[in-house]
Parts: C-alpha cells; sequence; structure tokens
C-alpha cells in the first residue's frame, strides 16, 4: 500500500513537471525536429551538388581532353570533384608551362582545403619537385621561397615521407646554388644537409644514393 502511495506520489509530480514546462518542452521538441528536417535537406542538397559536380567533371575529361578550361566552374564547388579539377587543371598546365597559374591551384588546394595530412603532403611533395624544374627552367629564383613553403607542408609525422622531404630540403639548397651561380663546395647549408641525410639512419638507402650523386656531380663539376 506504501509502495503504491509513492508510485502514484511520483506520477503526480512527473505530470506537474509536464503541465508546468508543457511549452518548453514543445518548443525543445521544435527545434529538435527543425534541426532534424534542415540536417536532412542540407545532406540531400549536399548529395545532388556531388553528383552534379561528378558527372560534370567526367564530362569534360571525357570530351574535351585537349580544353579542360570548363573545369574552371568546378575548382569553388566544396567538395573532392573540386580538388581533382585543380589536380587536372595543374597538369594541363604544367604541360603549358603556365607556372603562375599552376603556383595558385597548389596554394588552394594545400592551403584552403581541409585535406588529411596524407593527401596534403602528397601535394605537396608534387609541387615542391614542379617548381624545383621550373625555377630551372625559367632560370629564375622567383619560386625558392614558394618552394620551402610547399616543403614546410609535407608532415614530419608521415614516416614514407621524411625521406623524400630531407631530399627536397637537399634539392632546394642546390638549386639555390645553380640559380646564383655559386660554388657547391663552398656553401655550408648544401654540405651539412648533405651530411645530415648521409648519417641519418632514418633516410632510406635509395634516396641516399641519390643525393650523393648529385653531391659529387656538384662538387667535380
Amino acid at each position: 500500500m506504501i509502495k503504491e502511495n509513492k508510485n502514484n506520489t511520483l506520477f503526480k509530480k512527473f505530470q506537474n513537471i509536464i503541465f508546468t514546462n508543457y511549452r518548453l518542452i514543445l518548443i525543445s521538441l521544435g527545434i529538435l525536429l527543425f534541426l532534424f528536417i534542415g540536417f536532412q535537406i542540407y545532406n540531400y542538397f549536399k548529395i545532388q551538388d556531388i553528383k552534379n559536380s561528378s558527372i560534370s567533371f567526367f564530362d569534360i575529361i571525357q570530351q574535351e581532353q585537349n580544353d579542360l578550361s570548363n573545369l574552371e566552374n568546378l575548382i569553388d564547388d566544396d567538395n573532392i570533384f573540386s580538388i581533382l579539377s585543380k589536380l587536372k587543371l595543374i597538369q594541363k598546365n604544367i604541360d603549358n608551362k603556365n607556372f603562375g597559374y599552376v603556383n595558385d591551384l597548389y596554394k588552394e588546394i594545400i592551403f584552403s582545403s581541409d585535406l588529411d595530412q596524407l593527401y596534403k603532403s602528397a601535394i605537396a611533395v608534387n609541387a615542391s619537385y614542379t617548381f624545383i624544374d621550373a625555377s630551372y627552367y625559367k632560370k629564375s629564383d622567383i619560386y625558392l621561397n614558394d618552394i620551402s613553403i610547399y616543403i614546410d607542408n609535407i608532415s614530419d609525422d608521415l614516416e614514407n615521407y621524411f625521406s623524400i622531404k630531407k631530399e627536397l630540403e637537399y634539392l632546394l639548397i642546390v638549386t639555390e646554388i645553380d640559380l646564383n651561380k655559386s660554388l657547391y663546395k663552398n656553401n655550408s647549408n648544401a654540405l651539412d644537409k648533405y651530411n645530415e641525410i648521409f648519417n641519418s639512419s632514418s633516410v632510406s638507402t635509395s634516396i641516399k644514393e641519390r643525393v650523393q650523386k648529385i653531391h659529387e656531380f656538384q662538387l667535380y663539376k
């Protein structure tokens, strides 16, 4: 009997709480319903946007292989096809030696995109090699600072990229020496970096061999 009375009392208290706060409860449920519907609508349009970008991207690639200018319409989209479009435009503009535009696109991908460190590092590596080549092609040091920034964006936490990063740091020094027509054997930065790479147990053998060949070429050319 006492237990039954206690249960009735608790039930009445619960009823009173609901009755007293019913407006707040209804408003809260309404807000939750609104947020749920809003999220579903957002998801729907996001999926539709990705589908449309996908169709446009592959149509342009298949139908206009020599003229990829229409990919410009996709680069501002907030999805993976924006990045793919930029990478495709980078490839095309490297072939056309349009390095200024290539540089802008690389920066947009690396600095404006919420990319995983693995993908960001891979793109930064490609950008670094691209502009080391571009520096020799143009015989200009205008890209050296950008190369340094790209190298800095190669993650130190990724073991597979450690050796590549060290090689690029060395190549950047060598590139600057060549462009300035200075003597390699008198450059302490180059020699120190070479020794750092050659004596490191973390740098791969293949990278050490490549760096050693460049070192010997620079010493005796």
